[in-house]
């Protein structure tokens, strides 16, 4: 089944964003899941391939801006060792079959042979990493690395 991924935000995280919570950028707030009423709930969003489960919820003192925070914000922080100036990407996939969900992409910004990029992790323990580099709006170069196949190599 073939899926399509809508970009619902990109930024590049900060220290609070990285120690404490993600400010989400209120425009976006309608292509999040909605509140019914309350001021938090917890959605999901699949990063490599695993879902992790996010607390999602609206300050409800001072300023009312949607955040990512708490403990499983913490969580997924550390365990993909996230660090201030990492790109964090949300998009919406739309199933065919009507359904959707949200899926995550991480990446740091290299300088690959003079070409400035993002290298994305896969989210999982592979040591694999995605290079893209965006030189126009209809082109990009993706380059995958990971381990040598090195199965049945003299050593």
């Amino acid at each position: 089944m073939a899926a399509h991924s809508k970009l619902v935000f990109s930024k590049f995280l900060s220290e609070s964003d990285i120690k404490k919570r993600l400010a989400v950028p209120s425009v976006i707030q309608r292509s999040l899941p909605p509140f019914n009423g309350g001021p938090a709930l917890i959605f999901q969003f699949l990063h490599g391939t695993r879902f992790w489960p996010i607390h999602y919820s609206i300050r409800t003192k001072g300023y009312n801006k949607p955040v990512f925070s708490g403990r499983l914000w913490r969580n997924f922080v550390i365990y993909n060792n996230l660090n201030v100036g990492d790109r964090f990407t949300l998009y919406q996939v739309q199933v065919e079959d009507g359904s959707s969900y949200y899926r995550v992409e991480v990446g740091r910004e290299i300088d690959f042979l003079g070409i400035n990029a993002m290298a994305y992790g896969s989210g999982s323990t592979a040591d694999e990493h995605v290079i893209t580099h965006h030189h126009q709006e209809e082109l990009s170069l993706e380059l995958s690395l990971g381990q040598p196949n090195v199965e049945g190599a003299d050593n």
